[in-house]
């Protein structure tokens, strides 16, 4: 038995992989920055995997990584470029690096067919050369690919990327295309076929999908890529008309397509069959019709409620023979630089001030004595001088109490 860290494990593909690694007799580990409401019992640790201790806490102890978590909406990423950068790619590089600083066997990596979007093959596989994506979601999605060859070769830090066909399937993320034409469907609503609906995807079932995550722990998978794609090429128009078949008569609305989307090559997944003896098992129409049942359990149908989940009560607390971990944040520091410049410019200019004043004209009267002239210089020098320091010391006293407040 295995101990197994699930990044994302309380989420959709998450969850599901959980069931799967408990299914096969490995110990699973979720990581989240929430409890799971699918496996109140299962060892969660609450983290945020753009912070490298909380990684390293995560995985002590764990044999390998299935890494699950990412912004996976394209339309939030778009939104959200800066935090979805920061979670996708550089959240990689973390999971990586805890693997490298514990030793950890293996890292499980989640990426996406949308790779091949910008490739202008018709049928592409693991070893299609990668054209420049257009997307935001695509280039973190390959940046974690080329984070994974990266520690391999430097570090052997042994990882297997997934190129994840489309998933479906219950507890799916409201987002997604078949979730929404649903929810649209049973409220009465029309349902948008952006570019006409014309574009084609590769969709695969969710237990499908967590079987072949399972399958990428393999001692055979290791520093190997693998498409993880259905059978079936369907199109996003013969989506919606399956969707009114299942649910009712509704309206389909043709709009404009959206910018960088993925343009429906054929993807192989001859090597995943090969090498993992994996496949996917359920047909689209029977994966569906399943996910449709799921919905009207699992969500309300009014136009109003039908974006909230009405699945169950808040999530149970985790129980103490799987203690959540909430980790501690680090304080944020005082801007010690900020506060160095200051005192350097002080002293740069009482130097140089004094220096002015000094090599003034009339510096020393006839005497050998310092001219009058001069003492007006340095008088004035020091007053500037002085209303210059205690503006700084002000300054200084209210960015602390500002740190201090943030902190």
């Amino acid at each position: 038995m295995s101990r197994i860290l699930v990044t994302g494990g309380a989420g959709f593909i998450g969850s599901h992989v959980v069931d799967k690694l408990i299914a096969a007799g490995h110990e699973p580990v979720i990581f989240d920055v929430r409890p799971s409401p699918f496996h109140p019992d299962v060892e969660t640790v609450i983290g945020d995997m753009c912070v490298l201790d909380d990684m390293l806490r995560g995985a002590d102890g764990c044999d390998a990584i299935a890494h699950l978590a990412a912004a996976a909406d394209v339309g939030e990423v778009q939104q959200d470029p800066i935090g979805s950068e920061r979670l996708n790619a550089r959240g990689t590089v973390n999971v990586l690096e805890a693997a490298r600083q514990l030793e950890i066997g293996r890292v499980v990596y989640a990426s996406t067919i949308w790779v091949y979007s910008d490739v202008e093959a018709a049928h592409v596989d693991e070893e299609t050369a990668l054209a420049p994506p257009a997307h935001l979601y695509t280039a973190t999605k390959l940046a974690g690919e080329l984070y994974c060859r990266s520690y391999r070769e430097l570090y052997r830090v042994e990882s297997t990327v997934l190129r994840f066909g489309i998933p479906y399937g219950p507890r799916a993320r409201p987002a997604a295309v078949i979730p929404i034409f649903v929810r649209k469907a049973l409220a009465g609503e029309p349902l948008t076929l952006a570019g006409g609906g014309l574009q084609t995807r590769r969709f695969v079932y969710v237990e499908d999908l967590a079987d072949g995550v399972v399958a990428g722990l393999a001692p055979g998978a290791a520093d190997r890529t693998y498409n993880l794609v259905g059978d079936e090429e369907v199109t996003i128009r013969e989506i919606a008309e399956r969707v009114r078949d299942e649910v009712g008569d509704v309206e389909l609305v043709l709009t404009e397509g959206r910018a960088g989307d993925f343009r429906g090559a054929e993807v192989s997944g001859a090597r995943a069959r090969a090498e993992l003896g994996w496949e996917a098992r359920t047909s689209f129409a029977e994966g569906l019709s399943r996910y449709v049942a799921w919905h009207r359990e699992h969500y309300a149908t009014e136009p109003v409620a039908a974006a909230a989940p009405v699945t169950a009560p808040a999530p149970a607390p985790v129980v103490a023979a799987a203690p959540a971990v909430e980790l501690a944040r680090p304080a944020r520091r005082l801007p010690v630089r900020r506060v160095l410049r200051d005192v350097a410019l002080v002293v740069v200019g009482a130097v140089a001030a004094v220096l002015a004043a000094l090599l003034g004209d009339g510096v020393l009267d006839g005497t050998g004595d310092v001219s009058h002239y001069a003492r007006q210089h340095l008088f004035w020098t020091i007053v500037i001088l002085g209303v210059v320091a205690v503006t700084s010391a002000r300054a200084y006293g209210a960015r602390r109490r500002a740190a201090a407040e943030r902190a």
